[in-house]
């Protein structure tokens, strides 16, 4: 198996980023978030993970929720019906699609992921990359992505990814942060772009016979996309 790489350049700790989210936000420099970033989709199960939003508030009224993907803003009627079911209004922040991701995942106190199905989740390691915590529901990959690093919790279960949530809110700043550190330091030996690109160059490498083996090179893909034109794979969701 050949995990997804993540670009731990792009991704990585931002006291600056970590600052101006809250004020952006209008909050004191104290508050925690929490973030949630992905596109609205039942997969995604955003209702979990507001129920456990509604369960951390209240032991820990001082936390904030942000969630950001296609999808995730005021015009979306049924997660503003959600979010006030559960008396959130105020504490949710909903960002829509943006372009800063590793911004906003720098800024984050706790990443989650509340899924019911997922494959190889990048948004994990990139959190990690950044020196997030995270919480995660067992799905694909996203336990053998984590670790110990951070908490991994069922599927659809709310009140255990809210106790999680708690969890890691009581380690205080400075536990959040040595935790962060072991996620990125994990990302960093196993996770990394160039060890992913490795990785598939040795497998190229070895399908062929060894006297020809040393004749492979990785193309520039700049190089060739001219010539290169998309297929549909499983539908037009995918390219």
């Amino acid at each position: 198996m050949i995990p997804n790489g993540i670009d731990v350049e792009q991704f990585g700790p931002s006291p600056k980023a970590y600052f101006k989210l809250r004020k952006d936000l209008h909050l004191g420099s104290s508050a925690v978030m929490i973030g949630l970033l992905g596109r609205y989709h039942p997969v995604k199960d955003h209702a979990n993970f507001l129920r456990a939003a509604a369960s951390v508030v209240a032991v820990k009224p001082d936390s904030h929720f942000l969630l950001a993907g296609s999808g995730v803003d005021e015009k979306n009627q049924e997660l503003i019906r959600l979010i006030d079911e559960q008396n959130l209004t105020g504490r949710v922040h909903l960002l829509g699609e943006r372009e800063d991701t590793a911004d906003l995942m720098a800024a984050l106190d706790i990443f989650a992921l509340s899924s019911f199905e997922e494959s190889c989740p990048n948004v994990i390691g990139e959190a990690m990359a950044c020196g997030v915590p995270c919480v995660v529901t067992d799905v694909g990959d996203a336990a053998l992505i984590i670790g110990d690093t951070g908490r991994v919790v069922p599927s659809g279960n709310s009140p255990a990814l809210a106790t999680a949530l708690i969890e890691l809110l009581e380690l205080g700043h400075v536990g959040r942060r040595a935790l962060g550190v072991t996620a990125r330091t994990r990302v960093m030996e196993l996770f990394t772009l160039e060890s992913s690109v490795a990785q598939y160059e040795s497998l190229y490498k070895s399908m062929v016979p060894q006297e020809q083996a040393g004749e492979i090179s990785i193309v520039d893909p700049v190089d060739v996309a001219g010539s290169w034109e998309p297929n549909l794979i499983h539908g037009s969701d995918n390219v």
